[in-house]
């Protein structure tokens, strides 16, 4: 089954990362630019199916100037 209703593991900086095949990324939707929390569900070299999360800027922030 997948993790999609797993928590996701909050990402540290310069963490390896095992990452074999991305299942899926999901972003919030913002219509302020602004950070979010992403989360990307994907499976290890093992096989296992982990949940990452990460902050990044909205998608409203690449229509600014």
């Amino acid at each position: 089954t997948l993790a999609h209703s797993a928590e996701a593991t909050p990402y540290r900086y310069g963490q390896n990362l095992d990452i074999a095949k991305v299942i899926s990324i999901d972003v919030p939707n913002s219509s302020m630019c602004e950070v979010v929390t992403a989360t990307m569900t994907y499976r290890n070299s093992a096989g296992d199916v982990e949940v990452l999360g990460y902050e990044q800027l909205s998608s409203a922030c690449t229509n600014q100037n």
